[in-house]
């Protein structure tokens, strides 16, 4: 009840119409009316009680004893307020209730000195108004407010919002303790937030706040130099602040220090570069080294007669320069780690082949192989071509190779074909005791795979290869 009615309440009560009037009128509002003792401070009358209390329990008792021990005092200050200046005045009380399983109820009690009741001493009268939902919503809302308000002073990040102008409106402990630390400076709304702000950072932030300022939310990563000349990295968040009209009035600031992690990303960077050219390296003397193995062959080769045993070392020779092509091709990668077999099988093409006119038609899908699986398909992709120059067009100045790549769920196909020749009808293909033939089957084995001969004239093979996330 506002003081206006109160006010009005009092003038009635104060009529010629006396008690009856007033009784008839307390009994048909919703708050409770009392009125008690001016001296001894006994209920005299009450229009009506708490749930679960009877009447006869409140009429002349104290009326302190209804009213929690915490506020008996001030209860009691504004009491001798209204008996010393004759003015009324108002305060909230939690009264305990019958039923103490309820926990408070809270009234906002109205306080004021009457006369003209029962006899012409002054009474004192309290018109109690229940708030006990709001008082609860109330009192919700600022525990709500101080926990919120801990876990934000609580954490290591920087918070704080601005206003439209990028003046200070609310910040955290954390960040004012940085600007105490930093610039020995008690922060406070209304502040200016760039004079904490690295000038040279200024025109970059006006820039973020625009964004901002125009519903954006923009995250960002920042490097900052302390004053004692270190440097740290700060992951910022901008969002904007909207009032009930949906009108844009500020900006929320959320802001991590992640210059450890930045450090840590650094280091781990630098550990892989470092990793990378080794492995660079190791490839390259791995290729170097396969190279004089290759050229050691090739003397020996020279210096031999026999046609059989030359033409074993020449074998050896091509193969040894085939695995050294994959340790080429993985020198020259990106990754180190993987071999592009397009890449591969030109380069072998090119490698093997007899003369210009024999023509590679290379088609399909790319795929990445990893050094496990490269190797043994390179050593068997060699066989294969070696097969080709050797039977196919051994006395041919012309001739092609197609080969299609296709992968299939978690498989890998590979189509190879000859365009001439014939597969000698002597020769068992699944049984054979040839070197080549023998190594053509130990690889397709080794990568749990398999290879058939699908035509013999010209000769046509089909490879199938379990594909896994790791090649």
């Amino acid at each position: 009840m506002s003081e206006n009615k109160y006010d009005n309440f009092k003038t009635l009560i104060n009529s010629p119409l006396g008690e009856a009037y007033f009784k008839s009128l307390a009994a048909t509002i919703p708050h409770i009316v009392c009125i008690a003792d001016s001296q001894n401070f006994c209920i005299k009358y009450i229009n009506r009680l708490p749930s679960g209390r009877p009447f006869e329990s409140l009429i002349g008792k104290e009326i302190f004893n209804y009213v929690w021990p915490e506020y008996i005092v001030i209860f009691k200050q504004k009491i001798q307020d209204v008996k010393d200046s004759g003015k009324p005045n108002v305060l909230d009380l939690a009264i305990t209730p019958a039923d103490d399983a309820k926990g408070k109820l809270w009234y906002r009690v109205y306080i004021s000195i009457v006369s003209g009741l029962e006899d012409s001493g002054a009474r004192l009268m309290f018109l109690a108004e229940n708030i006990t939902e709001s008082k609860r919503t109330e009192l919700e809302n600022i525990n709500k407010s101080e926990r919120i308000k801990a876990i934000i002073n609580n954490t290591k990040d920087i918070i704080c919002s601005i206003d439209c102008d990028h003046n200070l409106m609310e910040f955290n402990s954390m960040f004012a303790a940085l600007v105490k630390k930093g610039y020995g400076v008690d922060m406070q709304a209304g502040m200016p937030v760039l004079q904490f702000v690295d000038p040279a950072k200024h025109e970059r932030l006006k820039e973020i706040y625009k964004r901002v300022e125009k519903g954006e939310v923009y995250c960002d990563i920042e490097s900052f130099q302390t004053l004692n000349g270190h440097e740290v990295y700060n992951e910022s968040s901008y969002n904007p602040i909207y009032d009930v009209d949906k009108k844009i009035i500020g900006i929320n600031i959320f802001s991590k220090d992640i210059t450890e992690r930045v450090k840590n990303e650094q280091k781990i960077k630098s550990a892989l570069n470092e990793k990378e050219v080794l492995l660079a390296e190791i490839h390259h003397r791995i290729k170097n080294n396969l190279a004089m193995v290759s050229s050691l062959l090739q003397l020996q080769e020279m210096n031999i007669n026999n046609a059989e045993v030359k033409e074993a070392l020449a074998l050896s020779r091509k193969r040894i320069k085939s695995t050294a092509l994959i340790h080429e091709l993985l020198y020259r990668s990106e990754s180190f780690q993987n071999v592009k077999l397009k890449d591969y099988l030109t380069e072998l093409f090119h490698l093997l082949k007899m003369n210009n006119n024999t023509l590679l038609q290379l088609k399909g899908d790319e795929v990445n192989l990893n050094l496990l699986t490269a190797m043994p398909l390179g050593l068997m992709m060699n066989e294969i071509m070696l097969n080709s120059f050797k039977h196919s067009y051994n006395e041919k100045s012309t001739g092609q190779i197609e080969i299609s790549i296709i992968t299939l769920a978690n498989k890998l196909l590979i189509y190879y074909s000859d365009f001439e020749g014939d597969f000698p009808d002597t020769v068992d293909f699944e049984n054979s005791k040839t070197t080549g033939l023998t190594l053509i089957h130990t690889f397709a084995e080794q990568l749990n795979g398999s290879i058939e001969m699908v035509s013999k004239a010209p000769p046509k093979y089909l490879i199938q290869l379990p594909l896994n996330e790791n090649q």
